[in-house]
């Protein structure tokens, strides 16, 4: 069975041997990749709940056409000009 465990990355448009890296490029690299897991993990949280609140909304349309409940009309004040 043939080893798939990758020798090299990429980073910033470079190529780095793995074995060069120190324990604190790992760190650093290892951070980069869990902040990069979180931000899509959290990316796919706001597009759930986005996908709830589109249903929400249209729900609340179709509950409010239902129960034939009418918006207020807006009655503008009219200005009245003073003479200086």
């Amino acid at each position: 069975m043939a080893d798939n465990q990758a020798t090299e990355l990429n980073f910033n448009g470079e190529t780095y041997l793995i074995s060069d890296l120190t324990p604190r490029a790992v760190d650093g690299f290892n951070t980069l990749i869990r902040a990069q897991q979180k931000l899509n993990d959290l990316a796919t949280e706001v597009k759930i709940v986005q996908g709830g609140q589109t249903q929400i909304n249209a729900e609340l349309q179709q509950i409010i056409e239902e129960d034939k409940i009418k918006p207020q009309v807006k009655v503008e004040k009219e200005q009245v000009k003073e003479d200086s």
